[in-house]
C-alpha cells in the first residue's frame, strides 16, 4: 500500500511539473495572471463571442483578462443581417455573462467594408419573410489562367439590383450604429467605430481608402459621421479607429502608416470625437518592433489614445491581419517558442515604455485553438490552455 502511494504521488509530481515545450516552470499556479500583471498599466483583454466554450475556457477568460471583444457577433452582418432584422441573442449573453464575472467588455465593430450585409447598399430590400438565398446554377471548373476578380468587383457582384443613393446608405447606418450603440451603452466602454478603411499598398502621399463599400456610396466623409453618430448613441463611450498594418513603415513615416497619419488628421479637424486608435497588433517573429514603438508615438503625438487590439504573434509562417498569407510550417520547431516568447517579451516592455498612453492590449482569442491564426500557435496559451514560454515572458516584461 504505501509502495503504490509513492508510485501513484511520482507519476503525478511528474505529470504537473513538465510541459510540452520543455522550457521549465510555466505553470499559471505559480505565476501572476496576465491582468494581475499589468494592472494599474494597462487593460489585459481577450477576443471571443463567449459562446459554446468549456468551463475551463471561461474560467481562463475571467481569471486572465480584464476586457472581452466579442470576435464576430457585433460586426454588421452578423447582428444586423436584414434591414428589418437584428441579431441581439448572443451580443446581449456575452455582455451579461461578462456583467456577472468581472469582465469589461469592447464593441466590434460598427463600420466595416467586411461582413457587412449587401443590403446596407441596395436601392430596394425584401423583408425578412420574403427573403431567400439566391439561386446559383452548377460551378464550373475555374480557369486557373483568369484574372482574379478584385475586392471591389465581388463586393459590387454582391449587390442586387440598383446600388442605393448615398442619403439611403446614410440614414440606413446612421440607424445601424443608434440602435446597437444605444442598446449597449453603459455596458459597453467603448467601440471600434470604423475598421479597416485604408488599402493595402499605398505608398502614404494619401490616405488610400478603399474603393468600394462605405467609401463608393458614401465617400470619405463616412468616417466622421460614424463617429459622431457613435457618440450620439453613448456620449461615455472610448471611440477607436481599427486597422491593421498602420504601424508599417512608422519609423520612415511612409506606407500604410503615413497614410493613416492623414486619415486621423482629417478626422480630428473635421471634428471627430475619436478617443484613439488601434493597432491590431497580426505580427510574426521577424516584425519590425521599432516600427510599433514609432507608431504609438506618432499617434500619441496627435493627442490619441492607443490600444493594441487584436494582438497575436505566429510561431511559423508570417501574418498581416489579411487572409491568404504565408501559413508557414505546420511542424513548429521547439526554437520558434523560444523567439516567440522574445518577441512577445519584446512587445511588452515597449508597451510598459508607453503606458501613460495605452489603454488596452487585448490577444486575439483564448488558446492555440481558439484563434483564427489556428495552426500558427500565435497566443499564450495552447489548445489545452497550458501556459507557453510566451507566457512567462509577458509576465516577466511587466518588471521593467
Amino acid at each position: 500500500m504505501i509502495t503504490r502511494h509513492l508510485i501513484t504521488n511520482f507519476i503525478l509530481s511528474v505529470a504537473l511539473g513538465s510541459t510540452v515545450y520543455g522550457q521549465g516552470n510555466t505553470n499559471t499556479a505559480s505565476q501572476k495572471t496576465l491582468k494581475e500583471a499589468y494592472a494599474g498599466k494597462f487593460l489585459i483583454g481577450t477576443a471571443n463571442d463567449l459562446r459554446g466554450l468549456s468551463e475551463a475556457e471561461l474560467t481562463s477568460v475571467k481569471t486572465q483578462y480584464d476586457i472581452n471583444t466579442p470576435e464576430n457577433c457585433m460586426k454588421p452582418q452578423p447582428i444586423h443581417p436584414f434591414e428589418d432584422k437584428y441579431n441581439f441573442e448572443t451580443p446581449d449573453a456575452m455582455v451579461e455573462w461578462s456583467k456577472q464575472n468581472g469582465v469589461q467588455t469592447w464593441g466590434h465593430t460598427l463600420v466595416w467594408h467586411a461582413q457587412t450585409a449587401p443590403w446596407f447598399f441596395q436601392a430596394v430590400n425584401p423583408k425578412v419573410e420574403e427573403s431567400v438565398e439566391p439561386v446559383r446554377g452548377p460551378r464550373g471548373p475555374r480557369d486557373p489562367n483568369a484574372p482574379r476578380p478584385s475586392m471591389s468587383e465581388m463586393w459590387r457582384n454582391s449587390i442586387q439590383g440598383e446600388m442605393a443613393s448615398k442619403d439611403v446608405a446614410l440614414a440606413r447606418l446612421k440607424d445601424h450604429i443608434m440602435t446597437v450603440a444605444g442598446r449597449y451603452k453603459g455596458s459597453i466602454i467603448g467601440w471600434d467605430v470604423v475598421n479597416e478603411s485604408i488599402a493595402d499598398g499605398g505608398d502614404g502621399t494619401t490616405e488610400n481608402l478603399r474603393d468600394f463599400s462605405w467609401y463608393k456610396v458614401v465617400g470619405p466623409e463616412v468616417l466622421t459621421l460614424a463617429f459622431k453618430w457613435a457618440r450620439e448613441a453613448d456620449p461615455n463611450a472610448q471611440l477607436y479607429y481599427n486597422d491593421y498594418n498602420i504601424e508599417q513603415g512608422a519609423v520612415e513615416n511612409k506606407g500604410k502608416h503615413a497614410s493613416s497619419m492623414l486619415l486621423l488628421k482629417r478626422l480630428i479637424a473635421e471634428g471627430a470625437p475619436i478617443t484613439g486608435v488601434g493597432i491590431q497588433g497580426h505580427w510574426h517573429l521577424d516584425s519590425n518592433l521599432a516600427d510599433v514603438e514609432k507608431a504609438i508615438e506618432n499617434y500619441a503625438s496627435l493627442g490619441l489614445r492607443v490600444a493594441i487590439t487584436e494582438l497575436d504573434v505566429t510561431a511559423t509562417g508570417n501574418n498581416s491581419g489579411a487572409f491568404g498569407v504565408n501559413q508557414g510550417d505546420r511542424t513548429i520547431p521547439a526554437e520558434n517558442y523560444q523567439k516567440q516568447a522574445e518577441v512577445y517579451k519584446e512587445l511588452f516592455k515597449i508597451f510598459m515604455r508607453h503606458s501613460d498612453v495605452i489603454d488596452r492590449v487585448t490577444f486575439w482569442g483564448i488558446s492555440d485553438t481558439r484563434s483564427w491564426r489556428r495552426g500558427q500557435d500565435a497566443l499564450l496559451f495552447d489548445g489545452q490552455l497550458q501556459p507557453k514560454p510566451a507566457f512567462k515572458a509577458v509576465i516577466d516584461a511587466s518588471s521593467n
